[in-house]
């Protein structure tokens, strides 16, 4: 099962090209450098040997640093900062990943619980379905915060009706980190309980379990990538280096003759420092950086589209989709579309009122297709004896989760 997840706080367009995406500052790096105490230190270092240059000072031929004599530790520096930051963004898709696994595994083993279990006034997979909301909930819950679930919010998913006081009650008895864990084993028991009452498949029992050891072993390598970050003599070692690069090119800069080193100190201390900023954003996406992943968002999307997967009724299942079945047979589906139809369809554009031979065809098709639809009905209807009901229209209801 496939559900649309929103995969980013911001949309853009990188097709408008740079100079427009240069423009940006809102939702960027640049605004966080700017507000860091070391940058501007850098920065008014340079102006001060910039403005002591300008007045007869630092002229001594002993006291003279060519931008060559920066190459090295400038090429060092980049090699270094663009590794890091190369890792922490493979860090950042890794848990991207893990995140969506999450949801993934999730709306599968719904589906399935759904398929197999679902007995009337015996709500196995909703039971089952609910104990794994909940861990999945509180793992990201977890992961945002770097600690576990403590009391009061515990309560907060009791009020939000995600939880049941009895059950709040059984998890405050589980050690924090444990919870998950222990949730979702809950889930596989009320999972394996519903097979036995529905007679379900012994395949799709093992395929459930296998869904929840899967989330089970997702859920863990989150975590044990939040618990171990990038090691702290690499950082140190990144941040000697840029330090040093950033200090020496002040002295190298402001000893030029151009008027324009400040400028052009200013925004190469702002890559420097900003790549560094960006790379520690990425290491651990979970927070409020605008780099961060949108939790609360992704939260919101998952819990509605498990409602939708739980909650939705079609009344076809009461009478074995009989008229269906009849209208399919006195007309059946035609999937072989050409190509401009293709192109109408995924045009966003709207076409309604055009009045070409194409479009006009594509009318007298759906005209036909209602009209088979119709006497499908009618020939229903005359049937009515021998089906023993009345042909209806179609329902699809998707409810929102009943209040406890």
């Amino acid at each position: 099962v496939h559900v649309q997840v929103p995969a980013a706080a911001m949309e853009y367009d990188a097709s408008h090209g740079p100079l427009k995406m240069a423009r940006h500052f809102h939702h960027t790096v640049v605004p966080i450098v700017l507000s860091r105490w070391d940058f501007w230190c850098f920065f008014g270092l340079h102006v001060v040997l910039h403005v002591l240059f300008k007045m007869g000072y630092l002229h001594e031929l002993f006291l003279t640093m060519t931008l060559k004599d920066m190459g090295m530790i400038t090429a060092l520096t980049t090699f270094f900062e663009v590794f890091y930051t190369g890792e922490c963004f493979k860090r950042y898709l890794e848990l991207y990943g893990h995140v969506q696994g999450c949801f993934s595994h999730a709306y599968n083993f719904v589906f399935l619980t759904r398929f197999h279990v679902r007995r009337k006034g015996q709500p196995y997979d909703r039971l089952a379905a609910q104990w794994m909301i909940g861990a999945v909930v509180l793992s990201l819950f977890e992961a945002r915060e770097k600690r576990p679930m403590h009391a009061a919010d515990l309560q907060k998913l009791l009020s939000l009706g995600l939880m049941r006081q009895h059950e709040m009650a059984f998890l405050r008895n589980v050690n924090g980190y444990h919870r998950s864990m222990v949730m979702l084993h809950v889930a596989s028991d009320f999972t394996r309980q519903g097979f036995v009452v529905a007679d379900g498949p012994p395949f799709a029992l093992r395929e459930c379990v296998a869904l929840l050891d899967d989330l089970v072993a997702v859920l863990q390598d989150m975590h044990e990538v939040l618990s171990f970050p990038i090691p702290f003599g690499y950082c140190h070692f990144i941040s000697l280096l840029i330090t040093l690069n950033m200090t020496l090119w002040a002295y190298a800069i402001a000893t030029q003759q151009s008027s324009f080193g400040p400028v052009f100190y200013f925004f190469a201390c702002l890559i420097f420092v900003g790549m560094m900023d960006l790379a520690n954003q990425l290491a651990d996406p979970f927070g409020d950086d605008d780099a961060d992943f949108p939790i609360q968002k992704w939260t919101h999307e998952f819990l509605n589209n498990m409602s939708a997967l739980i909650e939705y009724e079609h009344d076809g299942t009461k009478d074995g989709f009989e008229p269906d079945l009849r209208e399919e047979e006195y007309q059946t589906t035609d999937f072989k579309l050409g190509s401009w139809q293709i192109e109408m369809l995924m045009d966003e554009r709207d076409d309604h009122n055009d009045d070409t031979s194409s479009f006009k065809s594509l009318r007298e098709r759906a005209h036909t297709r209602q009209s088979a639809s119709h006497s499908a009905q009618d020939l229903a209807h005359n049937s009515a004896p021998y089906s023993g009901r009345q042909s209806t229209a179609r329902q699809l209801s998707v409810y929102d989760a009943p209040e406890r």
